[in-house]
């Protein structure tokens, strides 16, 4: 018998209306727009895996997360977009045990190290990818980001190019920095326009969490954020049409992930939202779906999904419709506490609010193994999920994109078998999941 989990619990309103809205489905089907989410552009069939840390880039960060699989030229070949994390000040580690990067420049509570920049590695179409410095610009008085946790990918601007909004929560405290936006120019770079088009363009946030997509079905991408300070917070920021992003704080939800996704199946993306389960299971802190009333305002809590004891870290979430029902279904990356082991959890949307759950435990710990530090030898989280048929048989398989520990080695994905279930596989040679060598690279 199948476990269906089903909460339906209004509590109040998460409001992200923009001043121009969606027309009504019901008055005017033929003009109706079907709103994009950022998951459409992101799962483009690339079976690519770059490095982490390509060779010409490779001292510019401390250390990276996932790269971004793209076409940024538009010559019709995937280019990469890769970010990271700026260097600990040279003195901050000696004799310091760092519980998260929230210490790890000692108790001054930032880091006074260097920003780093992006870099966009375009692809010359023949398996050689070179570092293009030129076409990424930034002329801020402090160019560059802390800690890149999220790189939303869309054509913010409407030039039929894609654009960057990087989501930076900072490394050395948990209040964030302002974020990252890159823009494309007609002579073909990208260029940091916060100053210009963001109406609050140095706003601090820790913003662990963002996803983009068109919330309020007007023909633009917006952006989602979350705010892990006093006690969560949601921002949207809602497109003009013309990039110019308008920032609005509506509600509070707790949220270490989010993805937006038409869950409900009505015609507009929802707000999908995972919480830090460790620290709160009676309170804001709560892993759900918040539904779109079709005009960017969401109604929080009204599906609750389950919680979990054991793996209450929920670092990554996304969606797709993995059993080709009509439905989109809800994938979870989950950790142990300090992240200590990885799972993934497969929420199959059943529709009316209820989802089926089926948890695969990837990486475990030892019982005997403890930690007070997340720079422990079992984190193995997954920090990108992504969605092809790898194995070419006609269904969709879930993609595991992490650092590429031997545990969970890089180019490994959970295998649809079908009637959703899964199988974890390795990565291996004669694997349809290309690994791109260090070689393919250079300045």
């Amino acid at each position: 018998m199948k476990k269906v989990i089903c909460v339906v619990a209004l509590f109040f309103l998460v409001s992200c209306d923009a001043a121009t809205t969606s027309t009504s489905i019901e008055n005017t089907p033929k003009n109706v727009i079907i709103p994009v989410a950022g998951i459409e552009i992101e799962n483009n069939g690339s079976l690519l895996v770059p490095p982490k840390s390509p060779k010409p880039t490779r001292d510019r960060y401390w250390w990276t997360h996932s790269p971004v699989v793209a076409d940024f030229n538009n010559d019709g070949h995937l280019d990469i977009w890769v970010t990271g994390v700026q260097r600990p000040d040279a003195d901050a580690q000696r004799g310091v045990v760092s519980e998260d990067t929230g210490d790890i420049c000692g108790s001054k509570g930032y880091c006074n190290s260097n920003l780093t920049k992006p870099s966009l590695y375009i692809n010359s179409g023949r398996g050689r990818y070179t570092l293009r410095d030129d076409l990424v610009r930034d002329l801020r008085e402090r160019p560059g980001h802390s800690l890149a946790r999220q790189n939303l990918v869309a054509d913010f601007n409407g030039d039929g190019r894609l654009d960057v909004y990087i989501a930076d929560h900072a490394v050395g405290n948990h209040n964030g920095i302002r974020d990252s936006y890159f823009l494309s120019q007609s002579d073909g770079t990208l260029l940091e326009s916060s100053d210009t088009h963001l109406s609050a363009s140095n706003f601090t946030v820790f913003d662990h969490g963002g996803a983009t997509g068109d919330i309020d079905a007007d023909g633009d991408m917006d952006v989602i954020i979350t705010d892990m300070t006093k006690g969560g917070k949601i921002h949207c920021l809602m497109n003009d049409g013309t990039g110019y992003l308008r920032k609005k704080q509506r509600g509070n939800i707790f949220a270490f992930a989010i993805e937006l996704a038409d869950i409900d199946n009505d015609g507009d993306l929802d707000l999908i939202h995972a919480a830090h389960e460790f620290f709160d299971w009676n309170g804001n802190w709560q892993t759900g779906v918040a539904l779109n009333n079709g005009r960017g305002s969401f109604s929080y809590r009204r599906i609750k999904l389950p919680m979990n004891e054991k793996w209450g870290t929920v670092p990554e979430v996304s969606s797709w419709d993995l059993d080709q029902d009509g439905d989109y279904d809800i994938v979870l990356s989950r950790a142990g506490e300090l992240y200590v082991g990885t799972a993934i959890e497969v929420a199959e949307n059943l529709g009316n609010g209820t989802f089926n759950s089926k948890l695969y435990e990837l990486s475990v710990a030892p019982a005997s193994f403890t930690t007070t530090s997340e720079g422990n030898e079992w984190n193995t989280f997954i920090e990108a999920i992504k969605f092809a048929d790898v194995d070419s048989d006609g269904d969709i398989d879930i993609m595991l994109i992490n650092n590429g520990d031997p545990k969970l080695p890089a180019g490994s994905y959970l295998r649809n078998n079908g009637r959703m279930q899964f199988t974890f596989v390795k990565a291996a040679k004669g694997s349809n999941i290309q690994r791109l060598p260090q070689s393919a690279f250079k300045k």
